[in-house]
């Protein structure tokens, strides 16, 4: 271990907050690899104020390798929508855990395994039933974007609303598609065409036997427009915080649909 590391490692029991923020700056810049074995040798010090340090410098080391997964998976199209849902939500609720999120979608299993939802019609009264609820365009909030807020009971954007019942009912054999109206916003259609449109209280209306063009959603399309309204939101709210996390995973991805508009990203 170099002077300069040792150094960076003894400033993490400053009595300046700014100077132990200094240093913990600094050796994030640093190898994880070769930081991590002395942060857990550290974390068992007799001393709080670095303990606490200790433990912060940890929790941020976590948070950004989550950061990077989710980045990595945002541009695969192979990506689970399940999973990217909970990734979308930790990145909001930064101190939710991934497993309290699959016990929430575990219980919404549990009651949708009573009524069995194998029909685009069933699914509907399932969904009025759990009182899943669209919030209006106008009153998107970040909240109304996170699956686990929206599982317990809060509304739910649209297409996050899309999402959720679709996952359902592929655990019931019956396999929907999320598109886009002009005039119903996000809708799920079956294989014969018809459709259930959760912005009008789950209206389940039969396919009327003329064809149409639908623009299909893939998972990763959901996921990009979920981060990209957070982002919107982090910024409008001024969340510093979160511009920064959730614009990084925008800004890192591969997907050059993604660049941030100025001042965030590239001119």
């Amino acid at each position: 271990m170099d002077r300069e590391y040792k150094s960076l490692l003894t400033l993490m029991d400053d009595e300046s907050d700014q100077a132990a923020s200094l240093a913990m700056a600094e050796l994030l810049r640093r190898d994880e690899k070769k930081l991590e074995p002395v942060l857990r040798k550290l974390q068992e010090s007799a001393n709080p104020r670095l303990r606490k340090r200790i433990h912060q410098l940890q929790s941020a080391i976590f948070l950004r390798r989550r950061r990077k997964v989710f980045t990595d998976r945002l541009s695969r199209p192979d990506i689970s929508l399940l999973e990217g849902l909970f990734q979308i939500h930790l990145l909001w609720f930064d101190n939710d855990s991934p497993q309290s999120l699959r016990k929430q979608w575990k219980s919404l299993l549990t009651e949708a395994e009573r009524f069995a939802p194998d029909t685009l019609e069933s699914l509907g009264m399932f969904m009025r039933k759990m009182d899943f609820r669209c919030s209006h365009a106008d009153d998107l909030e970040p909240d109304h974007l996170c699956i686990g807020t929206v599982l317990d009971e809060a509304p739910g954007a649209d297409f996050i609303l899309c999402s959720i019942a679709a996952l359902l009912a592929n655990q019931f054999g019956l396999v929907l598609r999320i598109t886009q109206s002009a005039e119903t916003d996000f809708i799920l259609i079956d294989r014969q065409e018809n459709i259930l449109i959760p912005s009008q209280d789950w209206n389940y209306v039969p396919c009327d036997g003329k064809k149409y063009s639908f623009q299909i959603w893939t998972s990763s399309m959901l996921l990009r427009y979920a981060a990209a309204l957070l982002f919107t939101g982090a910024v409008s709210g001024d969340s510093f915080r979160y511009i920064y996390t959730i614009g990084s995973c925008l800004a890192g991805s591969a997907d050059t649909r993604l660049l941030l508009p100025y001042p965030y990203g590239r001119q």
